[in-house]
């Protein structure tokens, strides 16, 4: 199933009409700007990436952060996708200057007056989104359940492979730095990088810097 899009079957005239009755606010960031820092509580609002990029990273009581995802363009975030662990916050950080539209999770989730097909286009596409974000939560957890740092590479590359492939040699291009990708594999990036290089010398991928194909 490919990624579901917050505006998905609405269109720009029903988009204008949806404007008044969201009220959006629209804000802008720098890179390496927090754009959001929550614990989990109760949504308030519904933040879309309109352009640019950002991260998703846990900070616990140890003060030791762990990135868990990333967004671009059309993705969602907030309160609303984070999970249910006490303790812990929140932060995500642009990546590049981006723009962000907060949405109020009360003016989403409360049909207008008129029932209008596009607010119930809006809440179905919300609602999938969640069961994507969730899929994809689960997999990083599967991923991070891999006892060695090849296996976890192993089964990012399958996975990556699968829905990030842009050529029909079979090459695909990892969508964040190799710094990031040993924080979300919670492994030692220089261990990492030597592990890539192993799995290039025994013949099970080929490429480099960020682009590799499954052999």
């Amino acid at each position: 199933m490919d990624k579901r899009q917050i505006l998905y079957n609405i269109s720009d005239e029903s988009l204008e009409q949806m404007i008044p009755c969201f009220n959006p606010v629209v804000r802008n960031y720098m890179a390496d700007e927090i754009i959001l820092s929550y614990t989990y509580d109760k949504p308030g609002k519904v933040a879309v990436m309109r352009n640019g990029s950002a991260k998703l990273e846990i900070l616990n009581s140890d003060g030791e952060t762990f990135l868990l995802e990333h967004y671009f363009a059309g993705d969602i975030f907030g309160e609303f996708f984070s999970l249910p662990i006490s303790n812990y916050e929140y932060l995500v950080t642009a990546i590049d200057d981006c723009e962000v539209v907060y949405i109020d999770y009360n003016h989403i989730i409360k049909p207008c007056e008129n029932l209008c097909n596009h607010h119930s286009q809006l809440i179905s596409n919300l609602f999938i989104m969640s069961a994507q974000r969730t899929q994809e939560l689960s997999l990083h957890i599967s991923i991070l359940g891999q006892s060695s740092t090849r296996s976890k590479l192993t089964a990012y590359f399958k996975y990556i492979s699968g829905v990030n492939s842009n050529s029909s040699d079979g090459y695909f291009e990892i969508p964040m730095k190799l710094t990031d990708l040993a924080k979300y594999l919670h492994v030692d990036r220089s261990a990492m990088m030597r592990e890539i290089r192993r799995m290039i010398s025994d013949g099970l991928i080929e490429g480099g810097n960020g682009r590799y194909r499954m052999l």
